[in-house]
Order: C-alpha cells, then structure tokens, then sequence
C-alpha cells in the first residue's frame, strides 16, 4: 500500500500535466486502452476462472473506480493544483471508513484518533488554499471521485476474496476501456499533438498507475481490512506535495511540510492500531 501511494502520489502530478491536452475521458481512454494490452494476455489466460454473477459486480467496479471517477477526477484537477487535487481526494479513507462499518461491521473505535490527526493534517496544509478557491465545481467533482473510489474500494473486497489480484485489475481495466472506447476519435486528435513531457508523463501513468498500483493495491486490500489498506491513500498528497514542486515549481511551504508529517503520523498510528 506505501508503494502504490507513492506511485499514485506522483500520478497525481502527472494527471495535471497531461489534462493540459487531454479532456477527461480521452486521457482515461488512454491510460485503459494502452494498459489494457499489458493484462490482456493474462486476461485472456485466466478469465474463464471467473463466476459469470461476478463478472457484473467487476463491471460496477470498472465504472466506479475507472470511468466514471476519471471523468470526475480529471475534469476537477484540470482546475486546480495538483498538490490540492490530491489532497481533496485523500477524503476517500473517511468514505471507506464509513461503509466499511456499515457493510463490514467492522470495528473502527480505535482508529478514529489516527484518522483525525491525518485530516488535521490535511486542513493545516490546504485550509488557505480551499478558502481562496472560486471554482466550487472543481472541489465538488474531486469530492464526487473520492466517493466513488471509496465505493470501488470497499465493493473489491468481496471480488478479492475470490480471485487473484492480477485477474481482477486485468479484468476491471479491460472493462474501463471499453466503456470509453466512444472517445477514441477524441483521444487520437490529443495524442498527436503531444509534447515530451506530455508523452512521459502518459507513459507513467499507464505502466506504473494503471498497470503497477492498481495489482500492489488490490494486494494489499486482499492482506488488510478495507479500513486499514484505505489510510494509506492519506500518504498519496505528500508525495503530490513534493513531485509537483519540482516538476510543476508548486510552493513548497512550512505549512505544507508539517501537514504531511501530521498526515503520515495519522496513518501509521492507524496501521499499528488494532480493530
């Protein structure tokens, strides 16, 4: 879970860059439709282990933790910075926390100091940047994504107690990119204006955020509970905070230093603390 917050953390950063060409739902086909390749000899190998009721609940996940959340997500961080985009979306451990307890039952009384020092965190990092924000739109469709990441996360849990990691991402990702298939001609008429950092920060995002991090996070939701392993995305913004300062030259400010050591002391206060 620390490797896939790391890799999604500086996902975030890249997400910015490339929505600078790319419209929400084409940089999504791209990210699917180029990683879909990378699962579909796996795929193909493996999906007649899959129960034909589940292939529907994997196909709810592809919509919610896939197309639907990179349509929201994309269009709200191309309004705003990266380093606050991510923060927003580090709300997904309080939406997980909250159905993990009402369809998990599981037990969350300790765990609540933990999560409070981390969204502390958050406030003491961005509480002027949110204050200064005009375009509420934006922060209301980061917040929808987190949402229905939180429902893909906690939804997983049950598909992962049946199969391998790789199976599901393999078929979740496949699934993602049929449903933007009707954006192809979208995403063919951005790509072929793209620049060198636009083209690596693409490359990026389709082997490490898509392909990588999505199988170590289904690894890990598949050791911990849904409430432990959803935490960890607290650590995601830190690593935001520093790659969009020395990629995107976003400030860097005390402030934004000592948030990111009350949010990663939250999560490892909720990692070392028993149900």
């Amino acid at each position: 879970m620390g490797i896939t917050s790391l890799i999604w953390g500086l996902g975030y950063t890249f997400i910015k860059i490339c929505t600078a060409i790319f419209d929400p739902f084409s940089l999504g086909l791209a990210r699917f439709i180029f990683s879909s390749i990378l699962f579909l000899p796996f795929f193909l190998k493996n999906f007649r282990k899959i129960e034909s009721r589940d292939f529907l609940i994997i196909f709810i996940m592809a919509l919610t933790g896939l197309t639907i959340y990179q349509f929201f997500y994309n269009y709200g961080a191309s309004g705003i910075s990266a380093d606050l985009a991510s923060i927003l979306i580090s709300t997904e451990p309080i939406f997980i926390l909250l159905l993990s307890y009402k369809i998990f039952k599981e037990k969350i009384t300790k765990k609540l100091f933990g999560i409070m020092i981390s969204f502390i965190g958050i406030i003491f990092v961005f509480y002027r940047g949110i204050g200064s924000i005009n375009n509420t739109i934006d922060i209301s469709f980061i917040l929808i994504a987190s949402i229905l990441w939180s429902i893909y996360t906690v939804i997983s849990k049950t598909i992962l107690e049946k199969y391998d990691p790789m199976l599901v991402i393999s078929a979740v990702t496949i699934f993602g990119a049929i449903t933007l298939l009707p954006f192809i001609p979208n995403m063919i008429h951005e790509i072929v204006k793209i620049n060198s950092l636009e083209l690596y920060s693409l490359i990026f995002l389709v082997v490490f955020c898509t392909f990588l991090a999505p199988y170590f996070n289904f690894k890990g939701l598949k050791l911990l509970s849904a409430t432990n392993a959803g935490v960890f995305y607290y650590l995601s913004p830190f690593f935001t905070i520093l790659s969009a300062y020395i990629i995107l030259n976003e400030n860097l400010s005390l402030t934004i230093i000592i948030g990111g050591i009350l949010i990663i002391g939250g999560v490892a206060m909720v990692d070392f603390t028993k149900s």
